[in-house]
């Protein structure tokens, strides 16, 4: 017995004796109960609370039968040693019947509390199920695959009989429906109850999967039946009773409208979208032939104009039927509105035609031409004036673009979210969103490509937030979700991260490829203020922008100090750019050989009205971060052409201009602006173009960029070489022809050896390569001599002239035939 799996207990009833006491446990026993075999081995069952229960299951399932070899079963519940309680099987078997010898009785249990818990789980299932059907309120019943009833709900009760307990289940689908028909509860079948009762009818009716029913009390059900793959049939009414009532409605309307029709004294018709005939009065038969009664539905315009040509209906077309009628016909002849027409006997009509909903054409001839113009054209200007009052609602609410709401349709749904927030609770959060990289695929693609892009990102947020939730856009390329959430949810950071990963993906746009992406800053109530949730949301996207693009930004207080004052900043820096106050500046360039002037480097400023000139440490990061760099370095190129142009070209030795540029400058799509502007200046003008950019723009387009610049004979130079990571094989791929040596690298010349090796390397490089090496930062006699010594045919800084404004440049040239620096 101790391989069985199972638990038993052998209990032994001696000779003289009524007390079962244990003979044997196995193991398995002990492995249920937790009780050991010395523990148990002699004692009465009485003695053991679970063996007592036993023994009275054995009373109470063997009765007063009696016998060798018996084997009886049960379930119940019992109780571990360790006070665990489990349900189990039980069998019992028992041995002997002479009372001169032992009687055994051996019980085998077999736990089976999952067996229980599954039962259970599926009673109360199916009592949710039951419950769940009987509030549903339509009809619905499941027949067996032998057609016999097993699960109804009480509405279907109520729709086949007054008394619910005649309804069983087992009942045949034919007896149910016997029911119902002799009990009045089918309209259709009184008076045919032997019909419809009979199995033909049953049959047949069984197999329509759609059967419309009228019960009494003008009550209409549309009956659905469908096989389950096991078999079963599923059979569910539904309530159509409104639907019918309306059906009826309707068709007394368009009764109504047929009487009316024929009633109208005056020529009417209906055509479809293909100048089919479809309705028509007797007056509009009279008046297009002689034979009204043969006029048939389907007759085409054109077919009737030609018979009511022949019939001399028509006095323009007399003696020339087909020649007037391929003049006058035209497939848009239903489309004419209104039109005057002479008909014979001197009548005048005036057709007035009109497009339904759904493409057919109304035409209608009216007598008093004049009473019905007037008041159609007053119905015309009726609508017309609604629809144009919708439609400025609409764009007053609404960018034209996308559809999406602006900030005045933004300012409305906020305003009903924060009163809604007031009443109801919960929180309320802004995500303000703004493209990165936009102006370039603007400027580089073209407008229509931008315009693509905004839709597409118009579309993605609309795929991602609820039907409740707000959008808006409320600038170039920035939009705003509004959203409510209850008070603890993620739903802000989940939709946030959602659509930073949508709009993420690329966009394609005429077969070419638009990659962009987005920053988006959150804010939310209670953190923020309701009434600066805008406010501190674009903080939180300045903060995101701030973080490298492509991020998501919370607002938080702690960094509120901080972020309004480079906001502050920013707002600041795009004013001085409305207002014109970035100026250049100049710094002469001295050429090495001779000590004069060989060039000079227009630099950007500030001409701040409080703060007077700025430099651009102080604008420069926070003008990348707006992606208006390219704008500054269009400000400062234009005044110092203009600047320049009429001055420097008069100058013996006319001097190169350079232009610091940025990657977003120089991937602009304005080379004919630019090349107007060097036209006029007969120098030489420079791009210079940081190291960092070279490892960063490298691509085909930049390159082609560059290529058209030196086209239009503008001069590349790499500035501030030796800060960044440019590769020999990348200059000889971009081939600039000016190498600037940063200024930190200068400075270390006459400091150490090393430096001035380094420096010495830098120039053989771009000696090597056929470049022209400017030095800059220079300031000692003694930098400068090195410099020439080694190689620098150019030099820079403040040795020679600190940056000046023109005013000062010109004073400058005026008074220094040469800066008193001999070189080589």
């Amino acid at each position: 017995m101790d391989l069985t799996g199972d638990a038993v207990v052998v209990g032994c009833i001696s000779p003289g004796c009524d007390v079962l006491r244990v003979a044997y446990i196995n193991k398995g026993f002990t492995r249920l109960f937790g009780y050991a075999p010395e523990d148990l081995r002699g004692r009465s069952f009485e003695e053991v609370g679970e063996l007592q229960t036993t023994l009275r299951l054995y009373d109470a399932i063997a009765g007063e039968e009696t016998g060798c070899a018996q084997n009886l079963s049960t379930q119940s519940q019992f109780t571990r040693a360790d006070g665990t309680q489990f349900w189990a099987s039980i069998s019992f078997l028992t041995t002997g019947d002479n009372p001169e010898e032992d009687r055994y009785i051996c019980a085998t249990y077999r736990e089976i509390s999952a067996l229980k818990d599954a039962e259970a789980k599926a009673t109360r299932s199916r009592a949710r199920l039951m419950a769940a059907l009987d509030a549903y309120p339509s009809p619905f019943a499941i027949y067996d695959k032998d057609d016999c009833l097993i699960v109804w709900n009480d509405a279907y009760s109520r729709s086949m009989t007054d008394d619910p307990a005649a309804l069983y289940v087992g009942m045949h689908r034919t007896e149910a429906a016997r029911i119902a028909i002799e009990g009045g509860k089918i309209v259709q079948a009184i008076g045919k109850e032997k019909e419809w009762a009979s199995l033909e009818h049953q049959e047949a009716d069984v197999a329509k999967p759609v059967q419309d029913l009228e019960l009494a009390g003008d009550i209409h059900h549309r009956l659905l039946r469908s096989r389950a793959k096991n078999g079963d049939l599923v059979m569910l009414r539904i309530d159509t009773t409104e639907l019918v009532r309306q059906r009826r409605a309707l068709e007394a309307v368009q009764e109504r409208l047929v009487s009316a029709i024929n009633a109208y004294p005056d020529p009417f018709a209906i055509y479809d979208a293909s100048h089919n005939l479809v309705v028509w009065n007797p007056a509009y038969a009279r008046s297009v032939t002689d034979t009204p009664e043969k006029l048939r539905t389907g007759t085409n315009l054109k077919d009737l104009l030609r018979q009511a040509a022949y019939c001399g209906r028509i006095p323009a077309a007399r003696g020339r039927e087909e020649e007037w009628l391929q003049a006058y016909y035209s497939p848009h002849l239903l489309d004419r509105s209104v039109e005057d027409f002479e008909f014979a006997d001197g009548q005048h009509f005036r057709i007035v035609r009109s497009k339904t909903k759904n493409g057919e054409y109304v035409v209608l001839r009216l007598n008093i031409t004049e009473v019905v113009n007037q008041r159609r054209a007053v119905e015309r200007y009726t609508k017309k004036l609604e629809r144009a009052n919708e439609e400025i609602s609409h764009i007053a609410g609404h960018d034209a673009l996308t559809g999406l709401g602006n900030r005045r349709h933004l300012s409305h749904r906020f305003q009903q979210l924060a009163e809604s927030r007031c009443r109801q609770g919960g929180e309320i959060a802004m995500l303000h969103i703004d493209l990165d990289r936009f102006k370039q695929i603007n400027d580089t693609m073209g407008h229509a490509a931008g315009d693509h892009v905004l839709l597409e990102t118009a579309n993605r947020i609309r795929n991602e937030v609820e039907p409740q939730d707000v959008i808006a856009r409320i600038g170039g390329d920035e939009f705003v979700v509004l959203l409510r959430f209850e008070t603890g949810s993620t739903r802000p950071f989940q939709l946030a991260t959602t659509l930073l990963k949508e709009l993420q993906m690329p966009v394609y746009f005429e077969g070419k490829e638009c990659r962009f992406g987005a920053s988006i800053g959150v804010a939310e109530t209670p953190l923020s203020e309701v009434d600066k949730l805008l406010t501190n949301s674009d903080i939180a996207l300045y903060k995101a922008k701030r973080a490298g693009r492509g991020r998501l930004g919370f607002f938080d207080r702690s960094d509120l100090q901080d972020i309004l004052k480079r906001k502050t900043m920013a707002d600041d820096i795009l004013r001085a750019i409305e207002q014109d106050e970035f100026v250049p500046y100049y710094q002469p360039q001295i050429d090495a050989e001779t000590g004069h002037v060989a060039g000079v480097e227009v630099l950007a400023r500030w001409q701040h009205p409080q703060k007077g000139i700025v430099l651009p440490e102080a604008f420069l990061a926070i003008a990348t971060d707006l992606n208006i760099t390219a704008s500054i370095d269009e400000l400062i190129f234009e005044k110092a052409m203009k600047d320049c142009e009429g001055v420097l070209p008069r100058m013996p030795s006319c001097p190169s201009l350079s232009f610091n540029v940025s990657a977003s400058r120089v991937r602009e799509n304005s080379i004919n602006d630019i090349r107007a502007r060097v036209s006029g200046y007969s120098g030489k003008i420079c791009f210079e173009l940081l190291e960092t950019m070279f490892v960063e723009e490298e691509d085909d387009a930049f390159l082609f960029q560059l290529d058209r610049l030196r086209d239009i004979g503008i001069t590349i130079e790499i500035d501030d070489f030796g800060s960044g990571n440019a590769s020999v094989v990348a200059l000889q791929r971009i081939a600039p022809d000016r190498l600037k040596i940063d200024g930190r690298l200068i400075a270390q010349v006459t400091e150490s050896d090393s430096g001035l090796r380094l420096v010495r390397s830098i120039v053989e490089i771009g000696l090597a390569l056929e470049m022209g090496v400017t030095a800059e930062g220079v300031e000692t006699r003694e930098q400068a001599a090195v410099l020439a010594d080694l190689g620098c045919d150019r030099l820079q800084g403040f040795l020679f002239a600190k940056p000046m404004p023109f005013e000062d440049l010109l004073s400058f040239f005026a008074r220094d035939a040469s800066t008193g620096f001999a070189g080589n």
